[in-house]
């Protein structure tokens, strides 16, 4: 089978990634084409541009081809109703979430379940994420995104500042105060090292997401802090702290309480309960599974 699974053209290095998995981990028998008219399985990347995709996907059946749909935003888009999203997902090969889609259906009324639907999480590679022996807790937060107000990546700023710490932001230059390192274009290997200098890792983005971020920190021996929300504690309940998604000044609040209190390190457990969780080969192996 001849599978295009290239990302679209986007700022996310998420997206990238998990394109770089689903070639690595595709069983024998699949061959990755750079042509989308060359494949007989087209996979999808949805974060967001509903017409878009619509399109994209009735070319390919217009073709004779299958394709998949990779689902990464759904509530943050402008369609963020399920039945705007239905025909798309009932003419697909597979649906693939870390949201629970079925469950969303049924918050918007509406009829049936996906029986195409695989729902899992993202992974995180143990063997390149993990912790630096010789590192110190240099930063007591570590942050990703594009701009100081998006992620929450502000809210973050302010409160290290507040308790007089040090931020480390895999991102472009904020140029918000000396209190904050920013960093791009390194190696995983790397990143796993500024990973593993970080006491906690934020996955604040508000509405809606995975953050790749935080499965990769808690390898690095980070500890997310996340909003609490359901698409955020089924699959990082055992491991993050948790904080109410509210106004911006509340959220700088309770991230300062959590910056003033001792630090819970991951233990070896825990640890060892992510790797398992967030196993590339083990998510990914079903997913082609799926589609054969």
């Amino acid at each position: 089978m001849r599978v295009y699974v290239e990302p679209p053209d986007v700022q996310s290095r998420s997206i990238g990634r998990i394109a770089n998995e689903l070639k690595q981990y595709a069983p024998a028998g699949v061959e990755c084409v750079s042509r989308i008219e060359d494949a007989d399985l087209v996979v999808l990347h949805i974060i967001g541009r509903h017409g878009q995709n619509v399109e994209k996907a009735r070319a390919c059946l217009d073709r004779g081809q299958r394709y998949v749909v990779n689902q990464y935003c759904l509530r943050s888009t402008q369609k963020p109703s399920t039945d705007d999203w239905r025909w798309l997902w009932d003419h697909a090969a597979l649906v693939w979430s870390y949201y629970n889609l079925n469950g969303c259906i049924r918050e918007d009324r509406g009829a049936g379940i996906l029986p195409n639907f695989y729902h899992s999480p993202l992974g995180a590679d143990a063997s390149v994420f993990r912790r630096d022996t010789q590192a110190t807790n240099r930063y007591v937060i570590g942050t990703t995104g594009f701009g100081w107000l998006t992620e929450s990546i502000r809210e973050a700023g302010h409160a290290t500042q507040s308790v007089g710490k040090q931020m480390f932001h895999l991102g472009p230059e904020l140029n918000r105060g000396g209190h904050i390192t920013c960093a791009v274009g390194m190696s995983d290997a790397e990143l796993a090292r500024w990973y593993s200098q970080c006491q906690y890792v934020s996955g604040l983005r508000r509405v809606e997401g995975f953050e790749l971020p935080c499965a990769e920190g808690i390898l690095c021996g980070a500890r997310p802090i996340m909003f609490d929300r359901y698409h955020y504690r089924q699959w990082f309940e055992e491991f993050g702290l948790f904080v109410p998604e509210t106004t911006r000044d509340k959220v700088i609040d309770h991230l300062v309480e959590i910056f003033t209190q001792p630090v819970v390190p991951i233990t070896d457990d825990e640890r060892q309960l992510a790797v398992e969780r967030f196993n590339w080969q083990t998510i990914v192996s079903e997913y082609w599974r799926r589609c054969l």
